[in-house]
């Protein structure tokens, strides 16, 4: 096993390297780079690529006493990465397949790092390097996959919720009718379609904790529960506000609880977790840093 002395090895010119190699690849795939960041800021259901960095950076936090466990140098890891990248930027161009000209410039960034930093940083920083992936618009088409059932889920959900605090709604697949008012749930709850997000929390939860294998499976299949829960939270006072008429009033309350709905997820899975420890369920096995 390698000791702590490694890290006497990693010298300021490797990480200068590294992250001159990978901005300069972001310089060539710029296009891509550039329209992926002004669809996350026009677009409230790509908003998790605007947050990745920030979770990607924790991600990298959380583990960095690793790196005295890491021995830099290149190799083929960083080339592979970097032909991938280029492989599905160059078919995403051409065959306008949005989703991998977008992922393409990420893994040739991730390669061009490794390229300098090696294979040990890869895998002492796996988690960090496959929540890059969150750094990838997924279109409507294919998030909708998703969102689609989970929006008549959340609908259902509602309406019980509300018929339990006396609230009279009628329902229709994910279309709500309260005092001849319709509220569809693909509307007035469009942070459904961002599961993606709440997949980002989970992983993120799941990851920079040292949780055992099947916590962190189990947090993130969680995470189109956490979705559903969420919404409820931001649907059940909409709806209400609908029961008296204020229409303007609901949708005031819709579009100021969209980015609240990320601290009730997190309030979510951190209750999960609360809820595995008091049931005395194993969760943890190993220290972080040092794994």
């Amino acid at each position: 096993m390698e000791t702590g002395d490694s890290r006497a090895r990693w010298r300021s010119r490797h990480w200068a390297l590294a992250l001159g190699l990978a901005v300069a690849s972001m310089a060539v795939t710029s296009t891509a780079w550039m329209e992926a960041f002004r669809l996350s800021l026009k677009d409230e259901e790509m908003g998790y690529v605007l947050i990745a960095p920030l979770f990607i950076a924790w991600l990298v936090w959380v583990r960095r006493e690793r790196l005295r466990y890491c021995r830099p140098g290149g190799g083929w890891v960083g080339v592979v990465f970097m032909a991938l990248g280029w492989f599905l930027w160059s078919y995403g161009y051409r065959r306008s397949a949005l989703t991998f000209w977008y992922a393409g410039p990420v893994l040739i960034a991730a390669g061009a790092f490794l390229s300098v930093v090696g294979k040990d940083v890869l895998l002492k920083f796996l988690p960090a390097f496959v929540a890059l992936l969150f750094l990838v618009p997924i279109t409507p088409r294919r998030r909708q996959i998703i969102a689609a059932p989970m929006e008549n889920y959340a609908a259902g959900c509602t309406q019980t919720v509300c018929e339990l605090l006396g609230v009279h709604v009628v329902r229709y697949g994910n279309l709500l009718s309260v005092n001849g008012t319709d509220v569809e749930v693909a509307e007035a709850c469009n942070g459904m379609r961002q599961v993606i997000t709440f997949w980002l929390v989970c992983y993120v939860l799941a990851f920079s904790q040292p949780l055992r294998g099947y916590i962190r499976v189990l947090l993130l299949l969680a995470a189109p529960v956490v979705a559903i829960g969420s919404n409820v939270v931001r649907l059940v006072p909409t709806v209400w506000v609908y029961s008296f008429g204020a229409g303007q009033a609901a949708e005031r309350f819709h579009d100021a609880a969209g980015w609240a709905m990320l601290v009730v997820a997190f309030g979510f899975v951190l209750g999960m977790i609360a809820a595995l420890r008091w049931a005395m369920v194993p969760i943890r096995h190993f220290q972080l840093a040092a794994g």
